[in-house]
């Protein structure tokens, strides 16, 4: 079964990423357990894709309402917690997909949201 494991995580965690630039050490003490969660997503030969995201108000959400376009940048959602980044795992069951999102470092700080992929007969 193909899941999604979003991470999303508080503000001020999220702002660490900005340490990149001005701060290495501490820019490195946050990106230490994303690259044992990703490694060891690996070595499971579980992971089919992975990605950090950009800040929210770099997104953009379009809606077409009665043939008319709408453009909203953002940020859009009213949350404490911002979508960080996404894993696409393959994983035998939804308990193993639990068992890899309680081991996401957003469910630490954040929470890890797990949705399953449906397979409506379109792989791929």
């Amino acid at each position: 079964m193909k899941v999604l494991i979003l991470a999303y995580e508080p503000e001020e965690e999220f702002a660490r990423r900005d340490d990149q630039a001005t701060d290495q050490a501490a820019f490195g003490a946050y990106m230490a357990p994303w690259k044992v969660y990703s490694e060891s997503l690996n070595a499971a030969e579980v992971i089919a894709a992975g990605a950090p995201l950009e800040k929210p108000h770099t997104a953009t959400v379009i809606s077409v309402r009665d043939g008319d376009r709408h453009v909203q940048d953002g940020p859009y959602l009213d949350s404490k917690d911002q979508l960080g980044g996404y894993f696409l795992l393959d994983v035998p069951d939804m308990e193993t997909a639990t068992e890899w999102a309680a081991k996401c470092p957003a469910a630490a700080t954040g929470h890890a949201e797990v949705r399953v992929i449906p397979d409506y007969g379109q792989e791929g």
